[in-house]
């Protein structure tokens, strides 16, 4: 369905993409991840010809969309764009949201109009809302609408461009899951996420952007758990990890505790751990630091494929043992116990580890 040749696109400052080609099959969900500036939204903005490349070819549908020959605008009618921010009309209710293109574009009357934009709210979980106004409604709830809107162009590819980077990860199952049953219902789509559980999900084939072009690709579940480049394999454990510093001067056990676990809303997780990302701080962090401790280098490395997550507790200068007098005691250690799998700590470079398995 689609077929890029030799993409070359520059900014002025290098190439962020440099002779490109893909080719993308009818039915086919493709996914685009990478690290932030490796082309990925480019990419996609050169597919709906929002950006026109340096050189090369997109075709669509047999059509090359960079010919000065191409109309554009018909070609467009063939393709959705569902965007981050959803760029919901604020002055329109959600019924006239999605009807708004169908007859002005399409030339639909507003019956049909109507009839097709309910069948379309159904689908997408929001039947009954077609008279609120956008500021009522929930982010998921305005990315389904934004997705009804885009299907009401009956369109024969879908282009997702980070879809629910703008939403609370509460809100992030309700629009994967729409967007996994257009997948499988044989819609084309080509979506940009730096989400990699909903990558895993969605995709049927996952494309790694990096060094100006496509790295590495593959199956989701060949791309995730055997990757074959060392940036792929660096991205992809990067991208599990949280990391931060936290000093004894300045220690926050609220906003790091909310910091942890709004990351860890994007994995399978618990309660449990939920509560030992909370007695960390009060049962680890906070003798430690009260007994002399200066700061400590925390990581939290989250796994794809289960709900066995790691913590990981450095203290540089620290003379003793973490997990004994005079720093903990055996309450501390119970508690600590009492939520996670393990604990253990060993010394490290110029200091001592503790590590949590959750």
């Amino acid at each position: 369905m689609i077929s890029i040749r030799n993409l070359t696109k520059d900014f002025g400052t290098g190439p962020i993409l440099e002779n490109l080609n893909l080719d993308i099959e009818k039915g086919e969900s493709v996914v685009i991840i990478g690290g932030s500036g490796c082309g990925k939204s480019t990419l996609l903005r050169c597919i709906n010809r929002l950006i026109v490349p340096e050189s090369g070819e997109i075709w669509i549908d047999g059509q090359n969309i960079l010919d000065k020959k191409a109309d554009v605008d018909a070609i467009r009618r063939k393709m959705g764009m569902v965007y981050q921010h959803f760029n919901l009309f604020s002055h329109l209710s959600v019924l006239e949201n999605i009807i708004l293109a169908p007859m002005k574009v399409l030339g639909m009357n507003r019956t049909d109009a109507v009839a097709e934009a309910r069948v379309l709210l159904q689908k997408v979980g929001m039947a009954g809302r077609e008279n609120s106004m956008p500021s009522a409604l929930s982010g998921g709830q305005k990315q389904r609408v934004a997705i009804a809107r885009t299907l009401a162009m009956h369109p024969e590819l879908i282009l997702f461009d980070e879809p629910t980077s703008a939403l609370d990860p509460t809100m992030v199952d309700e629009v994967e899951s729409v967007i996994r049953d257009l997948v499988e219902s044989g819609m084309t789509s080509v979506l940009v996420t730096h989400e990699m559980r909903f990558a895993r999900n969605v995709g049927t084939r996952v494309l790694f952007l990096a060094e100006r072009g496509i790295y590495e690709q593959g199956k989701p579940e060949e791309l995730f758990d055997h990757p074959k480049g060392v940036l792929t394999q660096r991205f992809l454990y990067r991208s599990r990890m949280f990391e931060t510093e936290l000093r004894a001067d300045c220690l926050d056990l609220y906003a790091m505790a909310s910091e942890l676990k709004h990351f860890l809303r994007r994995y399978e997780s618990s309660e449990r751990q939920n509560r030992l990302i909370s007695a960390v701080g009060d049962e680890l962090l906070y003798p430690v630091f009260h007994a002399g401790a200066k700061h400590a280098e925390l990581r939290l490395l989250c796994s794809e494929t289960s709900s066995a997550h790691t913590m990981i507790l450095r203290f540089p200068g620290l003379a003793g043992d973490p997990l004994e007098k005079p720093y903990l005691d055996e309450l501390n250690l119970s508690i600590l116990n009492n939520y996670a799998q393990f604990v253990f700590s060993h010394p490290a470079a110029e200091g001592w580890e503790v590590v949590l398995q959750m």
